[in-house]
This record gives structure tokens, C-alpha cells and sequence, in this order.
């Protein structure tokens, strides 16, 4: 593990000078109100199975939340989840929470926070962000009573080896919140002026497969970008997921097992 750090060491260095670290200034944050993408999620969902690693997830989701929040990201500039959150250690202030080791779940210091770097992803790919680097989930922990958006837009982070990275193919800067309120996890992609259009995400070829003792589901993600006046500018592929589920399928169309 370590060496796979190391390697990884000359690119952070050369990156130094790009990657977004400037906060924005009070008038910033009063006046950049065009809001390129929002969403937000929960931070419990039923049922909790250990009190304890919930609370540290609560707590460890709130710490990272606080050093994303305020971040600008300039044209051509380059935002690295873990260049800003830093590693999760204890030192630092990060909580045993429940995570994920080898696809199964498990106690780590910092866990919790891959639901930060979920919803960063999908602010970047609603906002109009170039993703530059994104690890998917090799689990889908939820069956889609509890999901919003569809499956596959979530990036998991493990420090040193697996980062989420993007940067800002607009014409200006954009700003990045990232704030807990009331037991849910908020945020938004922000910018001073309307850049012109509109963009939606769409699930293709969505699907379950039956492999051995468990269930496979794969689908693919397309941007699609329009104009104001609702012309299409892009349709183009941003991922193509596939993961294990940890749940039976309630329903499995014709076709796919």
C-alpha cells in the first residue's frame, strides 16, 4: 500500500501549483448566488446497526465537509478531494466510522466521508465539471427506495491510492459549499454569472444479473447539455457502473438474469 503511495507522490508535487486551494471572501460567498447544481443526503439512513461508527461517520462527514466548503476553483484549475481534505487520521481530528474494506463493511478512521465524495461527484458531473479522476463503488449498498438520482453517481476515496479529481472547463470560477444542516449533508456548486445552459443526467442500459450467489447491477450514465433555448449542445458518456448489489432485487424485468 505504501508503494502504491509513493508513486503516486510526483504527480501530487507537480500538481501544487493548479490544484484549487483559495477560499472565497465573504462578498464571494454573498454574492455568487447562480447555482450550477445542488443536492443534498442523509446522513443516517434506518436501520443504524452500530450507534458508535454512526455518530463517527456524522462526525467525520461534518469535519471533511468544513475544509471542501468555500473552496474556489478558477478556469483550468484543478480540484483533488484528498489535496483538500487531507489524510483522516486521528491527530487530525477524524472518528472511527463504518467504511468500506475489500467490498465489505468495516470500522476505519474517517470512514463516512466516501458520502462526501459522492455528492462532490455529482455536483461536478450536474455543474459542468471535467471529471479527471473518479474510482466507482464495487457495492450498491441501497436498493432504490432510498436513491434519488440514479445508480452508479457516487466516487469512492481511499487516501493515497484513490482520489477524486476534477477541474473547471468554464469561462469562470466556480464556488464550492459544502455544509451539514439538520442532519443532512448539503451542497452546491455556485458561480457569479448564468454560463448558458442546463444539464441532466440519464441512465442507458440498466440492468441485473444473476452471477453464482449474488446479483450484479450495470448501467451507464450520459451528460446531457443543453442550451437555454433547450437546443442539445453534448450528449456524452461519463460512466459506465457496475457493482455488486448487497440486497435481493425486488423486481427483475425480462431479459436481465
Amino acid at each position: 500500500m505504501e508503494l502504491v503511495r509513493l508513486r503516486g507522490a510526483p504527480v501530487r508535487l507537480l500538481e501544487r501549483g493548479v490544484v484549487a486551494r483559495a477560499r472565497a471572501s465573504d462578498e464571494q460567498l454573498r454574492s455568487w448566488d447562480f447555482v450550477l447544481a445542488e443536492r443534498s443526503s442523509p446522513l443516517r439512513r434506518d436501520p443504524v446497526k452500530d450507534e458508535a461508527l454512526q455518530r463517527g461517520k456524522e462526525h467525520n462527514v461534518a469535519l471533511a465537509a468544513s475544509k471542501l466548503d468555500g473552496v474556489i476553483v478558477q478556469p483550468g484549475q484543478l480540484c483533488s478531494y484528498h489535496q483538500l481534505v487531507g489524510r483522516p487520521s486521528r491527530l487530525r481530528g477524524f472518528r472511527p466510522g463504518l467504511e468500506l474494506h475489500g467490498e465489505r463493511p468495516s470500522a476505519g478512521i474517517g470512514g463516512g466521508c466516501c458520502q462526501i465524495s459522492n455528492l462532490l461527484y455529482l455536483l461536478c458531473l450536474l455543474g459542468g465539471q471535467r471529471v479527471v479522476e473518479r474510482h466507482r463503488h464495487g457495492l450498491d449498498l441501497f436498493p432504490d427506495s432510498a436513491r434519488t438520482v440514479p445508480f452508479g453517481c457516487g466516487a469512492t476515496v481511499f487516501y493515497g491510492t484513490a482520489d477524486l479529481r476534477f477541474d473547471n472547463p468554464l469561462d469562470q470560477p466556480v464556488l464550492l459549499r459544502m455544509l451539514v444542516q439538520d442532519g443532512w449533508l448539503v451542497g452546491r456548486l455556485l458561480c457569479a454569472e448564468d454560463p448558458g445552459f442546463t444539464m441532466e443526467l440519464v441512465e442507458r442500459d440498466h440492468r441485473f444479473t444473476r452471477e453464482g450467489d449474488h446479483w450484479t447491477r450495470e448501467n451507464r450514465i450520459r451528460r446531457i447539455i443543453r442550451d437555454r433555448s433547450g437546443e442539445l449542445l453534448v450528449d456524452q458518456l461519463v460512466a459506465h457502473n457496475r457493482a455488486r448489489t448487497c440486497y435481493e432485487p425486488e423486481r427483475v424485468e425480462e431479459g436481465t438474469c
